[in-house]
């Protein structure tokens, strides 16, 4: 079955275009209306290709077939494959204000829907994702008892789930590597970025409880107002087709890109968030968790995105005997791992010998947490002290790469 939507940014129409519901596909874009209002990577796109990049940015907005507890989603929400549920509720997000209208009610209104000024509930989100009962032990204060949930659209490998707690929107993401300590990691990250003195995300950890399990989590609030969109750096790296290498050199392209358009402080923040990947071995920092933040109505590029998701850190994802905190490796720019050592490169000393103190003083931090949380990860004693000396090495070898500089 074919459906006709207008894809929004707010209230602003930026195409008409055919969905197949059958095959959750988009077959065709039908009218331009406000190219500029597309999602970056969309609009900068050839126009023969457009199709194509839509069904792309259409897919990663939805939860991926390989997350945990899939099956239990399908079933609970009743649907065929997981891609269903991303055109859900007009494939409304919490990272951007675009959503699908459809053409045969053209009077409906993004005030009317969207989840930033809307209650939603995620009991039932909840509970197929960390286990029955999980829903009733979290902190909603929803009213309201519909299936419409935000959560249709939270892409992303790691189990996670949006809660509404006094008119703010938080996500609460568990853990899915080899060792579970990711949501400590992530506490650890907001600390150092606090030193660092760069823009980031606080997160701070809880237990969700379940008929059957206890699950680590991190939790945040959500990054962006209603006014605003994150756009992630592989969309921004559209703007230069032709100069993407797919290598740490793409860091100078990336740079220059935010420099045209005068985004604040932009190699200082980005060249703390690489010392902060540095420091933590951040084997994750992909093209979809950095980018900026713009305005949806002025398209101003405002700021750089706040750090977020620094979670597969620290060797968590990497058996014990592997573990190095000297060469370890990292994600810049990159599909694959790279030593930490080429990092080196393109780091400068945008920091005190204050701030270094500072940061070492955050071993000691680093392993209380790892000893009061130990019986929700998969870590022993030994091990919590190989991270404990293992962020101190970090530390000295990032001093080592500044005394080199001097």
């Amino acid at each position: 079955m074919k459906e006709k939507y207008v894809l929004m940014n707010q209230n602003t129409e930026v195409l008409k275009f055919e969905f197949d519901k059958d095959l959750n596909v988009i077959t065709n874009i039908e009218e331009i209306y406000n190219i500029e209002y597309a999602p970056l990577n969309i609009k900068n796109i050839d126009e023969e290709k457009r199709v194509i990049e839509l069904n792309n940015w259409f897919n990663e907005r939805g939860i991926p077939v390989y997350r945990d507890n899939v099956k239990e989603i399908i079933e609970i929400f009743g649907v065929s494959n997981i891609k269903e549920l991303t055109s859900r509720d007009y494939a409304l997000s919490l990272s951007d204000q675009y959503w699908f209208k459809p053409v045969e009610n053209s009077n409906l209104q993004w005030e009317d829907i969207n989840y930033f000024d809307k209650d939603y509930n995620s009991f039932s989100f909840a509970d197929a994702t960390y286990g029955s009962g999980a829903g009733t032990t979290l902190k909603q204060t929803s009213n309201e008892h519909s299936d419409r949930t935000p959560n249709n659209t939270a892409n992303g490998q790691l189990k996670k789930v949006w809660i509404k707690q006094n008119n703010e929107n938080y996500l609460y993401k568990g853990a899915g590597t080899i060792h579970n300590f990711e949501p400590i990691n992530e506490v650890l990250a907001s600390k150092i970025c606090e030193i660092l003195e760069v823009p980031y995300v606080e997160y701070y950890i809880d237990i969700i409880h379940s008929k059957r399990q206890d699950n680590l989590v991190s939790v945040c609030k959500c990054i962006i107002d209603k006014n605003e969109e994150i756009i992630p750096a592989h969309s921004i790296l559209t703007e230069e087709k032709g100069k993407i290498t797919k290598t740490i050199e793409d860091y100078y392209t990336y740079l220059q890109i935010l420099k045209k358009h005068n985004v604040p402080n932009a190699e200082e923040y980005l060249q703390k968030m690489f010392l902060l990947d540095y420091i933590m071995l951040n084997e994750d920092r992909h093209l979809n968790n950095f980018g900026i933040i713009r305005d949806v109505k002025t398209l101003e590029w405002k700021r750089i995105c706040p750090i977020f998701d620094t979670g597969r850190s620290m060797n968590t994802n990497v058996t014990t005997s592997y573990w190095d905190f000297k060469e370890g490796e990292v994600k810049c720019f990159t599909k694959e791992l790279i030593s930490s050592k080429k990092l080196e490169k393109i780091l400068k000393k945008d920091i005190t010998d204050s701030q270094i103190e500072k940061l070492k003083e955050l071993a000691d931090f680093y392993r209380s947490m790892l000893v009061e949380y130990k019986n929700y990860t998969k870590l022993s004693d030994e091990e919590i002290n190989k991270l404990y000396e293992g962020y101190k090495k970090r530390i000295e070898c990032l001093e080592e790469i500044f005394q080199r500089q001097l």
